[in-house]
């Protein structure tokens, strides 16, 4: 999934994603991959997972978002064609 960083609370080491869906995700800062926490600010675009919990969600709690990581960021590059 894509989205964008909508909200962090650095002192706390969190932050909220709006997908691109429009639902909004809760991380937290464990659940960064190849990104450090310093590296986010609201409006970045990110790449992540849905958590799929078997427990089920509590009322009023929002979906979780893991593996999550800079748009990009850690895939190849494209191949240009040669003019």
């Amino acid at each position: 999934m894509q989205g964008t960083i909508a909200r962090l609370v650095p002192a706390r080491g969190f932050g909220f994603i709006t997908g691109d869906d429009g639902q909004e995700f809760f991380f937290h800062r464990s659940a960064l991959q190849a990104t450090d926490f310093e590296e986010l600010a609201a409006g970045v675009r990110v790449d992540f997972h849905a958590a799929h919990e078997t427990h089920g969600d509590q009322p009023g709690e929002r979906p979780r978002a893991v593996n999550v990581r800079l748009s990009g960021h850690g895939t190849p590059p494209v191949a240009q064609p040669e003019s």
